[in-house]
């Protein structure tokens, strides 16, 4: 075994030990990210941010340009910082690490983690700014986070938060007092809010002692897929680097991967349009009834840590800076360019340490059966299908944990009860439960309202896609490859390229990679292909090879998607050159839950999820067939029909058949005519 795969189950110490008190209040000596000679309190690090030459500039320029006093200004961003900015009370944080350690002892089996990795990034902290960046797929991994650093003696972070916990009354104040800072998810052209809440970045990377973390995805990812990184954070968090403020900055990718999501069930809603519920204490303590139920196990694999001076090389010249106040200058364009790389980089390190758990593979069987409409497995049926497919996937590169896989299999049937269950003949089946949905306020909804019909049978196959989505990372290139070549014939390396490289950049958003290794990839995917007898290579031509039950999972597990895009296009076809994204996702979800209720062959209800819709849309943006624009508080897009005629004509080649309620685009074009 890889010895980066070694896990430790650190809360089966807490299990066996007399006192969680004892241990919850021992004598704490934590390593520190980066050791300063006069370390900054929280306090302290708000009032070298306010007397900072860039913000007292700032407010110089203000107080002239709108002849305010520059008292007034000051005490504007004094409220500023006070929002911002965290504090720290280890009282707080040792009895949340108590009320913690309580809980997942109760609803959890094991926390694992690869503790030579965490021994390895204590041993580089101390020299430099560390910065960890955790995967986002549930609420619980800033608080998992903070209780794997309190265990391992790492000082808790300063951890970057959005607005949603803010206003949580009592949650707020204690998140802050545990090490986050909050920051606005949109500034509305606020510039004094903005320039602070960089400086304060920058306070904390060049002053601070205390790791930063963040999530580069800026979201939790409701699909259990990872999204595309967003640059805007991790660019404030370079700019002393870039600068020489400092010698060099750590990234440590982290990947947190969960048996059962806490938010699951709310997530299938969400993606198919239900309005997400505010955050509000209220619903916090009614979410705690989850303590009646058992969430299996939880995996931290800390990823090799990435030094930003070893990935830059000598890209960059820092010197440049040197020649003028660093406060008056911004990123140079070569610096912002080599950014996305490297945040495409911490993020692929995430994705390649993901654990895959036995119910991802019950759920791709599952799927498949579903989907191919085939008989469904009885227990020892499925433990057959298991075998053969975790020797594909872990072929693949992935690493599956299991230590004896019946006794995974019937834990995956009580954890996953809301979802599976064996049915009166004694298979593996699908659980169905009523709906209803009760009155919804229709200005909230994203797009089109599902039928209560339409809900109770979308919703499980909702929530089971979301534990196969994991197993896509490694299964997605082969089915673009196995798709071509089963729809166009044998291809030479050449041709078979253009043709992937065409739906891996559609795709991009659905899938995220590096760029910057889509050549490698594609190698790489040709290789797995032949070596899992996926595809045939004959001579300089690539053929379909003969491992069916493989295809059919490939075929199975790429159909949803293709679904959605196709329809989307449709759509876009069927409307005016101008549209809200209200009307294109609203009327792509009645066309499809039309075909999905006609059952006259199945169509997966993921194609529903609004989250695959707007990645659709947004690479449609990245490759100008569509115009993004804000109107009105609406956003809305201009199409170029020729491009995207030209984009759905190649697409087309690889779409299953559909059946499209034609009363359905012509009322669409009646509507815009009207």
């Amino acid at each position: 075994m890889d010895v980066s795969r070694k896990y430790e189950n650190f809360l089966e110490f807490r299990r066996q030990e007399k006192s969680n008190f004892l241990w919850i209040s021992r004598t704490l000596r934590p390593k520190v990210a980066n050791v300063q000679e006069a370390p900054c309190s929280p306090s302290l690090h708000k009032d070298e941010v306010l007397q900072s030459p860039k913000i007292q500039e700032l407010l110089d320029k203000l107080s002239s340009v709108q002849n305010v006093p520059k008292g007034h200004l000051e005490k504007q961003v004094k409220e500023i910082l006070d929002e911002i900015g965290y504090n720290k009370s280890l009282k707080v944080i040792r009895w949340l690490g108590l009320v913690l350690t309580k809980i997942c002892l109760r609803v959890s089996s094991g926390i694992y983690i690869n503790v030579n990795k965490v021994q390895q990034v204590r041993s580089k902290m101390g020299n430099c700014p560390v910065i960890f960046v955790p995967s986002h797929r549930s609420y619980a991994d800033f608080i998992l986070m903070s209780y794997m650093c309190f265990t391992y003696e790492i000082v808790i972070p300063a951890i970057a938060a959005g607005m949603d916990f803010h206003g949580m009354w009592g949650m707020g104040t204690m998140l802050r007092d545990t090490g986050a800072f909050f920051m606005r998810r949109s500034y509305n052209d606020d510039s004094v809010y903005w320039t602070v809440f960089k400086q304060y970045i920058y306070q904390l990377v060049t002053r601070g002692d205390l790791p930063i973390e963040f999530f580069i995805e800026g979201t939790r990812s409701r699909s259990n897929k990872s999204l595309a990184p967003k640059f805007g954070l991790i660019s404030m968090i370079l700019k002393p680097y870039f600068f020489a403020q400092v010698p060099d900055i750590l990234f440590v990718p982290i990947s947190i991967s969960y048996d059962r999501v806490l938010e699951e069930n709310l997530f299938a809603y969400e993606l198919l349009g239900v309005p997400k519920p505010k955050e509000t204490t209220s619903g916090f303590f009614k979410s705690l009834k989850i303590l009646k139920e058992r969430f299996g196990s939880i995996f931290f694999h800390i990823g090799e840590p990435i030094s930003s001076k070893e990935f830059f090389g000598d890209s960059i010249d820092r010197s440049i800076h040197a020649t003028a106040s660093l406060h008056k200058q911004d990123l140079t364009d070569q610096e912002k360019s080599v950014i996305p790389p490297l945040a495409f980089e911490i993020l692929h390190r995430q994705q390649q340490g993901f654990v895959i758990t036995i119910f991802n593979l019950v759920a791709l069987v599952l799927n498949n059966t579903y989907t191919n409409k085939k008989k469904l497995p009885t227990i020892l049926e499925l433990k057959q299908q298991l075998l053969w497919l975790r020797s594909i996937i872990e072929s693949l590169g992935a690493y599956i944990h299991c230590d004896d896989l019946e006794k995974e299999i019937r834990e995956c049937l009580v954890v996953h009860r809301n979802i599976i269950h064996f049915n009166s003949n004694n298979e593996v089946s699908l659980v169905e439960t009523q709906i209803h949905q009760g009155k919804v306020n229709i200005q909230k909804l994203k797009a089109h309202q599902l039928s209560d019909q339409t809900m109770t049978y979308s919703v499980p196959f909702v929530a089971l896609q979301i534990y196969v989505n994991p197993t896509l990372f490694y299964l997605f290139d082969l089915a673009v490859l196995f798709t071509v070549i089963q729809k166009e014939g044998a291809l030479n390396k050449e041709d078979l390229w253009v043709r992937y490289h065409f739906l891996r950049s559609l795709y991009a958003m659905e899938f995220v990679f590096p760029p910057q290794k889509e050549h490698i990839t594609y190698e790489s995917a040709l290789e797995n292909a032949i070596a899992v007898n996926a595809l045939i290579l004959a001579g300089d031509t690539y053929i379909v090879g003969r491992n069916v039950e493989l295809q059919e999972i490939l075929h199975s597990s790429f159909k949803p998607f293709l679904l959605s895009y196709s329809t989307v296009f449709l759509v876009l076809q069927h409307l005016p050159l101008a549209c809200e994204q209200k009307t294109i996702l609203a009327n792509v979800q009645r066309i499809l839950e039309d075909a999905i209720n006609n059952k006259e062959s199945f169509v997966h209800p993921y194609t529903l999820n609004l989250d695959t819709l707007s990645n659709c849309i947004n690479s449609l943006c990245a490759m100008s067939v569509l115009k993004k624009a804000r109107r009105e508080n609406a956003v809305s897009f201009e199409i170029n029909k020729t491009e995207l005629d030209d984009v759905k004509t190649r697409l087309d080649l690889y779409i299953p058949t559909l059946c499209i309620n034609e009363d359905l685009l012509v009322n669409l074009q009646l509507q815009n005519k009207l």
